[in-house]
């Protein structure tokens, strides 16, 4: 089984970019998947700007695909993701009524987690997700560079969900399933 963030044949066209060696300014082409280049003209180790293992955060093969991460990485990457859509809800999302109750809903989520001492992980980005309709999610996972793959996942199971669920519902049904 190949990861499909790794997998060339689902990479679109940013997945191969370029960029200027802070070193020596000249161009460095990386791949996604690449953490360290070379550059050639000074041949100092340029790491990449873009590499992002948000995905060891929730996915079940990350172990396998990446190895042993410390857990403070995957900690950390988790809550990057989070913060990033998070942000992008308070950014892009006009209705504030929705708003409201996807806060709402995340606080009660996080909060018994916290309790627990676990991360809400994938129930909090469902909280993230399930009030809004389909053009809106669309739009919140393109400008908060979400994983494609984990969108998918994401909306499968808000398929799963009832409709119209209050906050305080929404937090007993994902926390509680």
């Amino acid at each position: 089984m190949k990861c499909p963030g790794q997998d060339t044949r689902y990479w679109k066209e940013d997945a191969i970019f370029e960029m200027n060696c802070p070193y020596c300014g000249a161009v460095i082409e990386f791949f996604k998947d690449d953490t360290i280049r070379r550059c050639k003209s000074c041949g100092k180790n340029v790491p990449n700007p873009r590499m992002d293992f948000g995905c060891a955060a929730y996915c079940k093969y990350a172990d396998i695909c990446l190895g042993e991460l410390p857990l403070e990485l995957v900690k950390q990457r988790a809550e990057l993701l989070r913060d990033r859509v998070a942000l992008a809800l308070e950014r892009e999302l006009k209705d504030k009524e929705k708003l409201s109750m996807i806060k709402k809903a995340s606080c009660l989520v996080e909060k018994f987690f916290k309790e627990k001492e676990e991360s809400p992980g994938f129930p909090l980005l469902l909280t993230y997700f399930y009030y809004l309709n389909e053009e809106e999610r669309e739009h919140i996972w393109k400008v908060s560079n979400f994983p494609e793959t984990l969108f998918y996942e994401i909306r499968e199971s808000l398929e799963k969900l009832p409709p119209n669920l209050t906050p305080e519902e929404l937090a007993k049904q994902l926390i509680f399933s």
